[in-house]
């Protein structure tokens, strides 16, 4: 069946949650290591409520799914207000990005990641390093006619290059601003397998 928009949104969503939740449950595998038992608890209690609210937005969803006719779901077109990077030499990995304290960065693309991790590391603070992707500025206030960038705030980021030069490029921003991140290429559906159980 083809997609409408909505439906797209709803997996667009999906999608986002599920990153979001693998970050959580990073996060408490580096905080259970660390015998850092009172943080690993609350996130997975913050894990406990995220599943909970997936829950109520896969009901959205059937519900959407089967209690709208089809000619009227055909007719809502959602169009994104962003470009979404097609870099083939990125489409089967992902980035995990570790800060000094034990955040995980790992979102649904490793150019989502790359730009969360700029965002992280403070925008301002990496622009003035004059990196630059492609002979294109990573950091600049003006869209680019060919190149995929993303959003971040007022800037738009340059997320068009391999998973393997986004790592590299992370690590030397990182080097530069004194902040030793670790930074892993992984399988795009690669999860973290932290349970309640570990505890």
């Amino acid at each position: 069946m083809k997609s409408d928009g909505v439906s797209t949104a709803f997996s667009m969503i999906m999608e986002e949650i599920s990153a979001v939740a693998e970050q959580l449950n990073q996060e408490g595998i580096n905080a259970f290591k660390n015998s850092k038992y009172s943080d690993a608890q609350k996130l997975s209690e913050s894990g406990k409520e995220l599943d909970i609210f997936k829950e109520k937005l896969e009901a959205l969803q059937k519900d959407w799914n089967s209690g709208v006719n089809i000619s009227t779901r055909k007719r809502v077109k959602i169009e994104p207000s962003y470009s979404i990077p097609t870099h083939s030499k990125s489409a089967k990995t992902n980035l995990r990005i570790t800060t000094p304290s034990g955040r995980v960065i790992q979102r649904p693309t490793a150019a989502k990641a790359l730009v969360d991790a700029i965002e992280f590391l403070g925008i301002e603070k990496v622009k003035p390093l004059g990196h630059k992707v492609n002979g294109v500025d990573l950091i600049s206030k003006n869209k680019h006619e060919k190149y995929g960038q993303n959003m971040c705030g007022e800037y738009f980021i340059c997320t068009h290059s391999s998973t393997e030069s986004k790592k590299n490029l992370l690590l030397k921003i990182g080097e530069a601003l004194g902040e030793d991140l670790e930074v892993e290429i992984i399988e795009k559906n690669e999860q973290p397998d932290f349970r309640e159980g570990q505890l």
